[in-house]
């Protein structure tokens, strides 16, 4: 079986590590959120840590401001294959946070000679082919953030020896981002009264999340209750398609969709009521933030959501794809004070429990210390 990282105190004669972080993603999401929170615990633990990035993306600006240094490379596959050897030479361990990275790392290894790993975040299978098969055997360890991916992955072909668990993590938000004043500034800002409940998703708009689902429901619950507004934090290639829907089903003014907002897990606790209704999740970090911030949360059972959201302890979860049962899962977490109660506290007290920061830092610890060691 494949092993589970468990953090159990820092492991002696770590201090001289130096670890490259590689993400060439354009984007700002969940990964390179947890790129970042990793490249930072780890430098707090004294262990050299710093990120190779694209120059011009969003992760190299965010690393910056939170003192992680960065070392710029090319965006495109050729120019960041030519640069990743000479680079990788100056550090012990390259730790691939991207699927993309993965393949670079795997194509240049015999120019560099170190040891690299991979974190897979994703539910989907990788594509059948020799390169995959490859990539796969010349990591030193995959690391997956759900169960779920690991035994995607083993079904795939990978060998579960192969193959560690550790989930990301989320810190407990500040103090003043769960105040009254907050919440009302948040709410003001969407145009949602003091009298309006308001139930929130932060996703992309991607043929994972499933937001059609998402919308379908929102129509069966405003039926209901006409106190109830939606928003919608993301963006993303099916924004066309999902307002065309919003259109058609008449819900332009019950749900929000003001696109991208930096980071919207801030937004959080202005929400009454956060939901995610993806049909394929690798974990979904972002309600790890729900869970902190106290906000329930409702759910359908794409791919690792269930490790996270455990029916009736931490949230409700209903089937993938169920609109009527979502719809009904976010009325009774809004009309259901007691149950509301008793879910956002034992989620809250979960992750600041188990998925804290540092717990996810020093488990990564112990496993480069392993690899060092072979």
């Amino acid at each position: 079986m494949w092993k589970k990282e468990e953090p159990s105190g820092l492991v002696g004669g770590l201090v001289a590590m130096n670890i490259l972080h590689l993400n060439n993603e354009k984007s700002w999401r969940g990964g390179e959120r947890q790129t970042l929170l990793l490249a930072a615990g780890l430098r707090a633990c004294g262990i050299g840590s710093v990120i190779a990035c694209r120059s011009d993306g969003p992760l190299a600006r965010k690393a910056l401001e939170a003192g992680v240094p960065v070392r710029a490379i090319p965006g495109n596959n050729l120019g960041a294959g030519l640069a990743l050897p000479r680079l990788a030479r100056e550090f012990d361990l390259i730790h691939c946070h991207t699927g993309r990275g993965h393949s670079l790392a795997a194509l240049t290894a015999p120019g560099y000679r170190k040891p690299f790993l991979a974190t897979r975040r994703v539910d989907f299978l990788p594509r059948r082919g020799w390169f995959n098969r490859y990539k796969f055997q010349r990591a030193a360890q995959v690391v997956c953030i759900s169960q779920f991916i690991a035994n995607q992955l083993a079904a795939w072909g990978v060998a579960p020896e192969r193959m560690c668990v550790i989930r990301s993590a989320v810190p407990m938000p500040a103090p003043g981002l769960l105040t009254p004043v907050h919440r009302a500034a948040v709410r003001t800002r969407l145009g949602i009264g003091p009298g309006t409940k308001l139930v929130g998703n932060i996703a992309a708009l991607v043929g994972h999340k499933d937001q059609a689902t998402l919308l379908r429901a929102a129509k069966g619950l405003i039926a209901r209750r006409r106190d109830v507004r939606f928003v919608i934090l993301g963006d993303g290639e099916l924004r066309g398609a999902l307002l065309a829907q919003r259109r058609e089903l008449e819900l332009e003014e019950a749900v929000l969709m003001p696109g991208f907002i930096p980071q919207a897990e801030q937004w959080l606790a202005a929400f009454d009521v956060f939901v995610i209704s993806s049909c394929m999740e690798g974990l979904g970090s972002i309600v790890l933030d729900a869970f902190a911030a106290g906000v329930p949360v409702a759910a359908t059972a794409g791919g690792g959501l269930p490790e996270l959201v455990r029916d009736g302890e931490t949230g409700l979860l209903v089937p993938v794809g169920d609109h009527a049962g979502l719809a009904e899962a976010m009325l009774r977490l809004l009309e259901e004070a007691e149950l509301a109660e008793r879910l956002r506290t034992a989620a809250r007290d979960w992750v600041q429990r188990e998925r804290s920061v540092e717990a996810m830092v020093q488990a990564y610890l112990q496993l480069y210390a392993r690899l060092l060691s072979r």
